[in-house]
């Protein structure tokens, strides 16, 4: 990817590339995209991931309209058992989605993109600290992180593999508003 494009706009991308890079360096999981090689020119980044043959999710279950019970099933579990090990990091991704899913070259899941993930700070008893940024497909996205001030990642997390299962096994999303002031 382009150094130049990256910080080009409003959006600098770099520190979503940095914040990914950084927290695939950390983490190692069977269902998460693999981070092979980092290399850097006067111009360029390029970043060497898991080959992931099969494509995302989102083409996957547009090409049969919708999957049985047994197969969303079988890609949910993978994907509960994924979000599992990261909470139990300490990470909340805050973009799980269909197309944030891609399928290896044996059909296992694996879960990708963790521009916008953060890294969740504990209270002195423990306690998850809630979050105030927001981010991720407002269609995916809980009412709380749509609208409140803060609030729990790892529970907006677990309400986007809700959404994720419900596109799985019918084809489609359960909201249809694309902006989060539709949306709240």
């Amino acid at each position: 990817m382009s150094k130049k494009r990256l910080t080009e706009g409003k959006n600098n991308n770099k520190v979503k590339v940095d914040n990914e890079v950084a927290l695939l360096k950390e983490i190692d999981h069977t269902g998460i995209v693999q981070l092979y090689e980092i290399f850097e020119t006067d111009e360029h980044y390029l970043i060497i991931l898991e080959l992931c043959p099969g494509g995302d999710m989102i083409g996957y279950v547009r090409r049969r309209k919708k999957l049985s019970e047994d197969l969303a099933r079988h890609f949910f579990t993978q994907l509960i058992k994924t979000v599992e090990y990261l909470h139990k990091n300490d990470i909340s991704h805050r973009d799980i989605k269909l197309d944030n899913l891609l399928l290896d070259a044996f059909g296992n899941l694996k879960l990708c993109d963790f521009g916008v993930s953060q890294k969740v700070e504990r209270d002195s008893q423990g306690r998850a600290k809630y979050l105030t940024s927001k981010s991720g497909t407002p269609v995916y996205i809980s009412p709380e992180m749509l609208s409140s001030t803060s609030y729990d990642g790892f529970k907006s997390d677990i309400w986007s593999c809700g959404v994720v299962l419900y596109s799985m096994l019918y084809g489609e999303v359960p909201f249809r508003d694309t902006t989060k002031e539709k949306l709240n």
